[in-house]
């Protein structure tokens, strides 16, 4: 998303686009909006299509988006959004939630679900109102918040810059180990410490990440992940895990020589194969 100031942004009066094909619900939006932000300005569109007319039109501070729309539908939307010199900060209000990874990666504010419930809308306006006073800040403020999150998010040369980038970034010899991890849970994204997370498990097209038996998802790979954590720290133990080393308990061994390792703080039991044994050798 453009992080350049948006100079016409108005926290005392802003301007609001509800882009939604059923109308009752795009009244019903409206109609809340009047009632928790009432100094808001407030403009309708009927469909994607008629809500990027508007947006290169005119100026909005804040779009909701329905994402199930015809014609252009609300993650289309957002990305013809992302391509305006000063595109608004979007918000989703949808009955369905498996978007919301995709929805959250291309940037959005917020994911809220049908029936809209009154105060999670309040906690959005929060997140909103405290959003658009940050755009007034100086910009040497923002460079400096942007500084911060790099930090965060470390990216190697030649990736793509923060406002694009994936869950995590491909290391390369001269990167730090990877410290900060966005990951989701829900409809919600997450910012984790990769000190506190216990293990790494592969799930088809993505990855779990489990910290203190709280599961949470990215789509960065196994391998990719063996690449950017700290090996002192982190040892694949199979082709599909990578756990923490002081997350281990105890290794256990059956009769067959199968090693399981038992967590201190989490109750799954992770096995070991057999290329990896030798990490828990005696020596």
């Amino acid at each position: 998303m453009n992080t350049g100031l948006n100079s016409s942004v108005n926290p005392a009066a802003p301007r609001l686009l509800i882009a939604d094909d059923e109308p009752l619900l795009r009244r019903h939006l409206q109609a809340l909006l009047a009632e928790f932000w009432p100094e808001a300005q407030t403009t309708l569109a009927e469909d994607g299509a008629v809500a990027l007319t508007l947006c290169q039109q005119q100026q909005f501070d804040v779009a909701f988006l329905d994402i199930q729309m015809p014609g252009l539908d609300g993650l289309q939307l957002l990305r013809e959004l992302r391509r305006l010199p000063a595109p608004p900060l979007v918000v989703f209000s949808t009955a369905y939630n498996q978007h919301a990874v995709s929805a959250f990666e291309l940037e959005a504010v917020d994911y809220l679900l049908k029936p809209l419930e009154e105060a999670r809308l309040q906690q959005c306006i929060t997140r909103l109102q405290q959003r658009l006073s940050q755009q007034q800040k100086p910009q040497a403020n923002l460079l400096h918040l942007q500084q911060l999150l790099s930090q965060l998010l470390p990216t190697a040369a030649g990736t793509l810059p923060l406002n694009e980038a994936p869950e995590v970034k491909a290391a390369t010899s001269e990167t730090e180990p990877l410290r900060w991890i966005k990951a989701s849970q829900r409809d919600t994204i997450h910012l984790l410490d990769v000190a506190d997370v216990d293990f790494f498990l592969a799930e088809d097209k993505y990855t779990t990440v489990d910290s203190a038996g709280q599961q949470y998802l990215i789509r960065t790979s196994i391998a990719t992940l063996e690449q950017q954590l700290d090996p002192q720290l982190y040892w694949r133990i199979h082709r599909g895990c990578i756990v923490r080393v002081k997350s281990i308990l105890k290794v256990e061994r059956d009769e067959f020589g199968h090693m399981t390792l038992v967590l201190k703080n989490n109750p799954t039991e992770l096995a070991v194969s057999r290329a990896y044994q030798h990490l828990f050798r005696q020596h």
